[in-house]
């Protein structure tokens, strides 16, 4: 069983499936799945061995949910069987629940504990880019591009640099 989700979870939020010893089996594989994808995302910012995600009372209550939900769309996608509304309730399921694991690696949101405090992010600052050129923009785009010309002398302005 999981650390951040389980089988009685899972059966609980996939009415109308009937959780036997292989459906049990198949939702703890399931589950395994999405918790080692939750890690990917959250091992590029936190520090994955410390209390916050090694005790099950301390384990942020998002972590919790999106492993769940993610297994829960492994499950349904799993259970299918080529059904369209198993397969796409399962897509969408994993499609936000890794929309929103970007956002985290990606420090546009934050992961709290029960208690609301912010969980402590990883030591290792090298790591994370402190600044960047995303929104920048270059001095000499001041009009439309279709307008940009090349200068006429730009060779004898060179050459002359070089003189």
């Amino acid at each position: 069983m999981g650390l951040y989700a389980t089988t009685t979870s899972l059966s609980t939020r996939m009415i109308g499936v009937t959780f036997d010893s292989l459906t049990t089996a198949l939702a703890t594989e399931m589950i395994n799945d999405a918790e080692s994808e939750v890690n990917k995302y959250l091992s590029r910012r936190y520090n994955l061995s410390s209390a916050d995600f090694q005790t099950t009372t301390g384990i942020p209550p998002l972590v919790r949910t999106l492993s769940t939900r993610l297994a829960e769309g492994y499950m349904w996608k799993s259970n299918s069987r080529g059904g369209k509304e198993s397969l796409k309730r399962g897509e969408s399921l994993e499609r936000s629940v890794l929309d929103n694991l970007k956002l985290i690696a990606e420090y546009k949101s934050d992961l709290t504990l029960t208690n609301g405090s912010l969980v402590s992010e990883a030591v290792n600052s090298a790591v994370r880019v402190l600044s960047n050129t995303e929104d920048y923009s270059n001095t000499f785009n001041e009009d439309d591009s279709l307008s940009w010309q090349i200068d006429d002398d730009k060779l004898t302005d060179i050459a002359s640099e070089r003189d």
